[in-house]
């Protein structure tokens, strides 16, 4: 049996064109570059707290405590990629099993995050408010600085999903 020619060059091409869009997606964005610096801050902070504990027996006191508010931090932001890349965690097999019906499954999921997130940045807007003469226990800040970004990560979450909602609302009802 013979292979044509033709063929061969088609599916090369595809390949080719699949592996350009593959290395396209792996391009980083400023998102990832703070991403990567939080985590790489966590990491340091997690060493240093590690090292000095257990190595030279003194423990930074300060460390477990920046520990935990950078890896909140971090799950917000992540919260924010995981949206722009639509990686939350679903039942994919939804999408393959009900396609048609998935859209709209899709679109009333992002009304109602975007509603749940814009509660959350309305809670932590009289939160702030409540608590802005705290301080941290063994770090020199008060707490609303760490308030702050956290609501500076909701209110881009929320108006990626607003993007989104748009895009959406504009697919599904033409």
């Amino acid at each position: 049996m013979a292979v044509d020619p033709a063929s061969i060059e088609k599916l090369l091409q595809e390949q080719e064109a699949e592996q350009t869009k593959a290395a396209e997606g792996n391009r980083l964005s400023l998102t990832d570059y703070v991403l990567l610096a939080i985590f790489l801050t966590l990491f340091v902070v997690v060493f240093l707290q590690f090292f000095t504990r257990y190595v030279l027996n003194d423990s930074i006191a300060w460390t477990e405590e920046a520990a935990r508010y950078l890896l909140i931090i971090l799950g917000f932001a992540g919260a924010f990629k995981c949206q722009q890349l639509d990686l939350h965690i679903r039942l994919e097999f939804v999408d393959h099993w009900l396609p048609r019906q998935a859209k709209y499954l899709k679109f009333f999921a992002l009304i109602a995050t975007t509603v749940f997130f814009a509660f959350c940045g309305y809670s932590l807007l009289e939160l702030i408010e409540k608590t802005s003469f705290q301080h941290m226990v063994s770090l020199p800040f008060p707490k609303y600085y760490l308030y702050y970004v956290l609501l500076a990560s909701i209110v881009a979450i929320v108006c990626l999903q607003l993007v989104q909602l748009t895009r959406a609302f504009r697919t599904l009802f033409k």
